[in-house]
């Protein structure tokens, strides 16, 4: 197991000291560990939004080329750049 050294800004240690008090945690690794599952679960739950993001532009993709809707890869390169020109230009 491996020890860490945290330090929180004021209301966050009010909110981990009350937190405590009230007794919704056992001590202050307990509510830490929570805490940390809290994200990991939040960090799977995106990755798992950014798959299926993912293979519905995939399938897009697939089903725009079995309609013979292709481009060459010069055409899309100079789409792009264009479309990032124009941000750049919208930035300045």
């Amino acid at each position: 197991m491996k020890t860490y050294q945290v330090t929180l800004p004021d209301e966050f240690a009010a909110f981990v000291d009350r937190m405590i008090a009230e007794r919704k945690f056992d001590d202050l690794d307990h509510l830490f560990l929570y805490a940390v599952a809290m994200v990991e679960d939040d960090v799977h739950a995106d990755e798992a939004i950014n798959q299926e993001w993912l293979k519905k532009e995939i399938q897009k993709g697939i089903d725009s080329a079995n309609r013979g809707e292709l481009l060459d890869g010069p055409a899309v390169m100079a789409r792009l750049r264009a479309k990032f020109d124009a941000a750049k230009q919208l930035r300045a």
